[in-house]
């Protein structure tokens, strides 16, 4: 089971990073804040899961 949290982890962070990247891009405010929110929420969720795997 701490694979499948291993993997989510990662993938959650890539895809955070990925967000990140996009919203420093630039473009209009509100993709640029859309992306930061769902970046930050991405974060959370990699957050969470490197903890679970951590137990």
């Amino acid at each position: 089971m701490k694979l499948v949290w291993l993997l989510a982890a990662l993938l959650l962070t890539a895809l955070t990073i990925g967000g990140i990247m996009s919203a420093t891009k630039g473009g209009d405010a509100t993709s640029i804040v859309g992306d930061i929110v769902i970046s930050a929420l991405l974060g959370a969720g990699a957050v969470a899961c490197w903890k679970r795997t951590s137990r």
